[in-house]
């Protein structure tokens, strides 16, 4: 579109025009991002990063708080394990002193 040569006098026209728009458009784009901006570049780099490293800090804190629960329920498992090994020994303890009787009945 550019690189045509122009031939007549209303070509041309219709391409200042568009480039004039186009212009006048992307200043009042900018004009109007500037004026509605809520805050400038600088406070909202700021506020980004806060919410970052609040969110951070959350995610820090969900995953302690879940290692604790973790340990937490490792131990109880391990703790009911030695329960009931004990339970079961006894069991086989009883057992052997039952089968250790009734042979000596048969003997």
């Amino acid at each position: 579109m550019f690189s045509k040569r122009i031939k007549y006098l209303h070509d041309y026209h219709s391409e200042q025009t568009y480039l004039s728009g186009l212009l006048t458009g992307v200043v009042a784009g900018l004009a109007i991002g500037f004026l509605f901006a809520p805050r400038s570049g600088k406070e909202l780099r700021k506020q980004i990063a806060d919410g970052v490293d609040d969110q951070t800090r959350e995610v820090k804190n969900q995953w302690d708080k879940t290692k604790a629960q973790a340990k937490e329920t490792i131990n109880n498992i391990k703790s009911s394990a030695g329960i009931l090994a004990d339970k079961a020994q006894d069991e086989l303890n009883d057992v052997k002193n039952k089968a250790g009787h009734l042979t000596d009945k048969w003997r």
